[in-house]
């Protein structure tokens, strides 16, 4: 009997964990997130799914339109901007992407992703000094990632800030010191030392 009880802890134990580890709404597919969404047209997870379900099909547009509605429904949904972002810089709307992202940096500033995403977008329209900016906001929340720290040693070399640009080149590299590209790095770190005696 005592054995039996224990079972049964155990079992409703793990049903709990499945129920806590999965989200309620998870879309595998265009076709199993719009079923979703028709089920229950007014939750904003279930239209962020579905713009997720479309982004993974490369239908940016549609993904577009999905996380829209989402930020309609939830208009502090961080994620859904950010992912609207992603959705419009694949749909080349570059200046959309912005807004978006600068809404997700709104909502929350601590939030890393959109900061780097934001520093990207502003690097496609060759605003260096806003790309540099957002860098440098989204490397003071997480100063562990590593392209973070190239792409801003490439938009200081590109403004010839070359003290900036080899430090972030040599923050890339302790990051990343078997990158592809690690033994082109150093050559131009060292190119730039030499430029700066």
């Amino acid at each position: 009997m005592t054995r039996i009880r224990k079972l049964n802890c155990l079992a409703a134990f793990a049903i709990l964990a499945a129920l806590i580890a999965v989200p309620a709404v998870q879309a595998q597919s265009v076709s199993d997130a719009k079923a979703k969404v028709e089920a229950m047209p007014d939750d904003p997870p279930r239209h962020y799914n579905l713009g997720i379900a479309y982004f993974k099909a490369g239908q940016y547009t549609d993904a577009i339109g999905a996380f829209q509605k989402a930020v309609e429904l939830k208009a502090d949904y961080k994620e859904a901007y950010y992912n609207l972002g992603l959705s419009q810089e694949k749909a080349r709307q570059t200046s959309n992407a912005i807004k978006s992202y600068q809404k997700a940096t709104e909502l929350d500033p601590k939030y890393a992703d959109a900061h780097a995403a934001l520093g990207g977008a502003y690097r496609k329209i060759k605003s260096t000094r806003n790309a540099i900016r957002s860098y440098q906001a989204a490397i003071r929340i997480n100063a562990r990632k590593a392209n973070w720290h190239y792409n801003l040693g490439i938009l200081y070399q590109t403004r010839e800030d070359y003290p900036n640009a080899i430090k972030s080149y040599e923050s890339y590299l302790s990051l990343a010191p078997r990158a592809r590209n690690a033994k082109s790095i150093r050559d131009i770190v060292a190119q730039m030392k030499d430029a700066i005696r």
